[in-house]
């Protein structure tokens, strides 16, 4: 299997979302206290544990996408939705002060280059050149 920098950045995406999914299901207060939230209640717990089936799902479709970026384009559209949407996201609570900068600001500025990567990287259709006289599939024929 060919290793394009597509191919690696979507397997790459997958392993920390899965990882990061996991740690979300198995362990949500270390998860809080990692990113400095406090005294939170215990339903917050069940929330962060479905946002951890949210991304390991997720992760598995990168995985899938891995494989044959250009079959499975629409994931790296997905990334690139999920990255800008996560980015915009965080901007705004930081705006308004529902987050720190210490929070916050990781995952913004990872989504940034989620972002950025998946657009760079995002499969293209080769371009045909013609030549004078010639067409893609051979010689023009003479009128």
């Amino acid at each position: 299997m060919k290793h394009s920098p597509l191919r690696i950045l979507l397997a790459l995406d997958a392993a920390v979302l899965f990882l990061l999914g996991a740690l979300l299901i198995l362990s949500p207060r270390r998860v809080e206290f990692a990113f400095q939230f406090k005294d939170l209640p215990d339903g917050v717990s069940y929330i962060i544990g479905l946002w951890g089936c949210v991304l390991v799902t997720l992760a598995i479709g990168y995985a899938v996408a891995a494989t044959d970026p250009v079959r499975h384009v629409v994931w790296v559209q997905v990334g690139i939705a999920r990255g800008a949407l996560e980015c915009v996201l965080g901007t705004i609570y930081l705006a308004r002060g529902v987050v720190t900068w210490p929070q916050a600001g990781f995952g913004i500025i990872v989504a940034s280059l989620i972002t950025v990567a998946y657009l760079v990287l995002y499969p293209r259709k080769p371009r045909v050149i013609q030549t004078t006289g010639r067409s893609a599939t051979g010689p023009v024929p003479s009128p």
